[in-house]
């Protein structure tokens, strides 16, 4: 199953405007401007902050409650992702990395965007974590990150913790920009409260940061959007049990999967439990006094679901192996969504695949549509 959590406020601060608070911009930056010589005068990065604030404690009750498996990297525990959607992106390396790690100090996130002139200082900035009045500066001689600080500044960037538990970490080789970084550990300090949730910093690396080499710049969708694409935590964690005693796998070479109780709308608040039966595309003529639709066959167990927005085919949950992987108990298959993964007033399409043969037969349908509402 997947569980979606939303970032509560995230803000860029730039080296190059020290002061300049961003905390209600609908884009979030990572741009390395630079001469491209060994002068640093004139390097500039960006980093972000990204917090999930209260959506923590809401996954620490649903661990504890049993809802969700112990966070780990392992078959029988939950994995966070952290997911970024990139909204454009220009002059970037074929191959880079970016990290995260957990910051270490409180922030305010204030309500200025890049463009305001003059500029808004209220908030969170390179120099300072909390803006004017009563301005208070990164503590950097006391964080793990007081080497990293900066290129051209001597003070500010935020302050974080380094360590092996502590960072997270994606490779870029030539593909889309859309961070989906595993950051299982780090999450897992916050909801064992090892450390202060003050959430992620996001960057580039200490030697990218410090090169004279131009890196270009990625545009991630903020929390201030207008889409759906808001930074978010992917809670992934495989909860089938296959139960399939009365039921049998499909058996013919072409069939048609249906949905048996979709519903048109859901509530935000709902768990819907999606029962999916299948059927022979060509049925073979036998005289029978009940409806072929009651028959019993299942999917086979390598059988996935992803869920897309109707409008822009954006993928919202994408498939995945374990935690998106359709289930099956005494009455045939299914699979569970709750539903305040999803933005209301919106409509959402269900894509299945499935596989048979070890993989040489693959087949997905995709005509299953629902909306979320208040």
């Amino acid at each position: 199953m997947y569980r979606l959590f939303y970032a509560e406020r995230d803000a860029t601060i730039y080296e190059r405007f020290t002061e300049r608070n961003t905390g209600v911009d609908q884009i979030l930056e990572l741009i390395k401007l630079s001469s491209a010589s060994a002068d640093f005068s004139d390097t500039f990065n960006t980093r972000i902050l990204i917090d999930f604030g209260s959506e923590i404690n809401t996954l620490r009750t649903a661990i504890n409650n049993g809802k969700i498996p112990p966070l780990g990297n392992t078959a029988n525990s939950a994995s966070v992702y952290l997911k970024m959607f990139a909204a454009e992106s220009e002059d970037l390396l074929r191959s880079y990395s970016l990290e995260a790690y957990p910051v270490s100090e409180s922030w305010t996130n204030g309500n200025g965007t890049f463009n305001d002139d003059p500029e808004v200082r209220n908030g969170v900035s390179w120099l300072y974590r909390s803006g004017t009045p009563n301005a208070v500066l990164w503590s950097t001689a006391s964080a793990h990150s007081s080497d990293d600080i900066s290129a051209t500044n001597t003070n500010g960037g935020g302050t974080w913790i380094t360590g092996s538990t502590y960072e997270a970490s994606q490779s870029f080789q030539n593909e889309v920009p859309d961070i989906r970084m595993n950051v299982t550990d780090i999450v897992k300090h916050w909801v064992d409260q090892d450390i202060t949730n003050n959430g992620f910093i996001v960057k580039r690396s200490k030697t990218d940061e410090l090169s004279g080499d131009i890196l270009g710049s990625i545009k991630f969708y903020g929390r201030e959007t207008h889409t759906v694409f808001v930074p978010r935590l992917e809670v992934a964690f495989d909860d089938t049990i296959f139960a399939n005693t009365g039921s049998a796998e499909i058996s013919s070479e072409t069939y048609v999967p249906y949905i048996k109780n979709i519903r048109d709308e859901y509530r935000i608040s709902d768990i819907a439990k999606f029962r999916i039966g299948v059927r022979p595309e060509f049925p073979t003529k036998t005289y029978t006094t009940s409806s072929f639709f009651l028959t019993g066959n299942r999917l086979p167990t390598s059988s996935f679901y992803s869920i897309l927005d109707s409008v822009t085919d954006d993928v919202i949950i994408p498939f995945d192996t374990a935690a998106t992987r359709i289930d099956c108990d005494t009455n045939g298959s299914f699979f569970k969504l709750r539903m305040d993964s999803f933005f209301p007033e919106r409509f959402y399409k269900i894509k299945l695949k499935i596989e048979r043969d070890g993989g040489d037969d693959v087949q997905t349908f995709d005509d299953f549509y629902f909306k979320v509402v208040k």
